[in-house]
């Protein structure tokens, strides 16, 4: 009995230590200070300054693969608060579409957003360009007052990034190159023009030598592949630049002053469209007009589009009509669709991303924008309505993906509507 007891009261007392011990660790581990502490990391400035550099970075070089906005992410930033929605009147149908759902014809989802130049109004009183940003969710708008801006688009704060002043050059027409790490800036008043770098954060001026022939820089577009910068010049001259060094190749001559210039999707076919009514194709390799047709019914032609999925071609004219063809056309196309919803010389022309969308202005009378359903070749109703007040509309742009539409006026204004059918930026 005696050697069992104390057995057991050696046993007692190795168990008591062992929990005593435990019980200092645990005590000792709540109280124990880290070795070093960044007091910095933890200070209210220290925060906004990393927010501010963050946002400069995506601003500028745009987000990196590995942050790239996911489809649901886009549906966050992209949704419509309960809120919102009761705001929002002649709307249509609100709900957002289930993925794979074809965009129905008569009524388009669209809401209004805050204006994209909400946090700049120095682009003037005429507002001649938005161009949504080819891979980031930016936003570029250009004025008369020589001044261009970036915006970062949310639809809420639309925040300005950059702002970028050109002296003495009014802004008639500006684009952003390809791979979106520059923007073309150009003016009806000069034949040099300018180049800005995002990356670089400076501004370059570009002198095109009078020998070349023009005169002015207001009607240009980018090809698709990155290649080139075509300008309309006069007397029916196509002039040619190299989009990286942004020297002269070459100057292509139609019949008739050139009113309008687009590419297909891959730019190895140029449109161009003149005062004559005649539309011309273009082989940009080998530089040569490959066929010529007059558009159906018109006078004077002003503006070209071509779809995304190159299956068809805008073209407007100076009467307001809008006549669109299946490519690829014969030598004497019929249109697939008059379209005469406007009355006045058709300014402006351009696709969404999944060419279902064709919208359509004139910035000679106030709210004289259309968009056309391609599939069923018919107008939505319920756009613009007597509330919406657009003014004359300079320009339009879809976003890549088509979840936001901008539109530039005469009253200082960046107009942003949401297209509700689309849940992707």
């Amino acid at each position: 009995m005696y050697t069992c007891d104390v057995e057991c009261s050696r046993k007692k007392k190795k168990m008591m230590r062992d929990c005593s011990e435990e019980n200092n660790k645990i005590k000792n581990k709540g109280t124990m200070k880290r070795a070093w502490r960044d007091e910095d990391d933890e200070t209210d400035s220290s925060k906004q300054y990393k927010k501010l550099l963050h946002q400069k970075y995506v601003g500028i070089v745009g987000k990196p693969k590995w942050a790239k906005i996911t489809a649901k992410d886009s549906e966050k930033v992209l949704s419509n608060n309960d809120e919102d929605l009761d705001l929002l009147k002649y709307s249509g149908n609100l709900a957002r579409t289930k993925k794979g759902v074809n965009l129905a014809k008569g009524l388009i989802g669209i809401k209004k957003l805050h204006n994209l130049n909400l946090s700049t109004s120095t682009c003037g009183k005429i507002v001649k360009t938005v161009e949504f940003h080819p891979t980031s969710s930016l936003a570029l708008i250009a004025g008369i007052s020589g001044r261009a801006s970036i915006v970062q688009v949310d639809g809420f704060n639309n925040e300005k990034l950059q702002s970028i002043k050109f002296q003495k050059f009014a802004i008639d027409c500006a684009h952003f190159t390809v791979d979106g790490k520059q923007f073309i800036a150009g003016s009806r008043t000069q034949r040099n023009f300018y180049c800005y770098d995002l990356l670089e954060g400076k501004s370059m001026f570009i002198p095109v030598h009078h020998s070349i022939g023009q005169t002015k820089m207001d009607n240009f577009c980018m090809s698709p592949d990155g290649k080139l910068i075509a300008s309309s010049g006069k007397y029916g001259e196509i002039h040619l630049f190299t989009a990286k060094s942004k020297e002269w190749i070459t100057t292509l001559k139609m019949n008739g002053t050139v009113n309008a210039l687009t590419f297909n999707s891959d730019g190895k076919r140029m449109y161009s469209f003149g005062e004559n009514g005649e539309i011309y194709e273009w082989d940009m390799n080998s530089r040569l007009c490959i066929k010529k047709f007059m558009d159906d019914g018109c006078l004077q032609g002003s503006s070209l589009a071509v779809s995304g999925d190159d299956q068809y071609l805008a073209a407007g004219s100076s009467s307001g009509v809008v006549n669109l063809y299946k490519l690829p056309c014969d030598v004497n196309p019929k249109p697939e669709k008059t379209i005469l919803n406007l009355v006045t010389t058709v300014t402006k022309l351009s696709f969404n991303k999944s060419s279902d969308i064709l919208a359509m202005a004139s910035n000679q009378k106030n709210d004289a924008v259309k968009l056309l359903h391609v599939p069923s070749k018919t107008v939505f109703s319920n756009f613009p309505t007597t509330s919406d007040n657009v003014g004359k509309v300079n320009c339009i742009d879809f976003s890549p993906n088509g979840g936001y539409l901008g539109l530039s006026n005469n009253k200082a204004e960046a107009l942003l509507y949401r297209l509700t059918h689309f849940q992707n930026y």
